[in-house]
């Protein structure tokens, strides 16, 4: 356990940049990966890239990314992409695009949106270490499955919530039209 707890350590220090610390200079797909593995690839734990060519080809096909002006990406592409790469973790792509749409609504643009995005996936990210009396583990030294079998069944509750509340938003934007 103490290999789990220094990782969630690191998490501690984990930041994303905000819209505008992203680069204002138009970027080629290949600079876009680099950056989004550059700020996504110090927690990423899978093997191989973290996004790819063709990851950022379909999006930009299902209207999850904005189409490249001349090939070229900008920060507000780089904000896209970054927020999608975290989110298909847990939802689906059509939730994905309806939570986008609905946040971008909310917060009065892709710049606060993404902002807001970062701020709370810190938070959650440090809140992993900071569960029962400021320990990942409770004092009575409870072993990794059992914190398995916990943070699976709290991923479940939120993806079910983060469901709800897409269904609820899309009936609100239908009574609206």
């Amino acid at each position: 356990m103490d290999e789990l707890q220094e990782w969630l350590d690191t998490l501690e220090d984990y930041r994303l940049p905000r819209f505008d610390d992203l680069p204002e200079l138009d970027l080629y797909r290949d600079q876009l990966l680099t950056l989004v593995d550059k700020y996504i690839g110090p927690i990423w734990l899978e093997d191989g890239p973290v996004v790819t060519t063709s990851m950022v080809n379909n999006y930009v096909k299902n209207g999850l990314l904005p189409h490249p002006i001349k090939k070229r990406y900008n920060r507000e592409h780089l904000a896209y992409l970054i927020a999608i790469t975290f989110l298909k973790q847990v939802v689906s792509i059509n939730d994905i695009q309806e939570g986008l749409e609905v946040q971008t609504k909310l917060n009065g643009g892709i710049a606060k949106a993404f902002d807001f995005f970062c701020d709370k996936q810190e938070i959650a990210l440090k809140m992993l270490n900071h569960r029962e009396e400021g320990q990942v583990l409770s004092d009575n030294n409870q072993s990794s499955a059992y914190l398995m079998v916990e943070m699976v069944t709290v991923a479940f509750a939120t993806k079910l919530v983060t469901k709800k509340i897409l269904m609820i938003e899309t009936n609100n934007s239908d009574e609206k039209s």
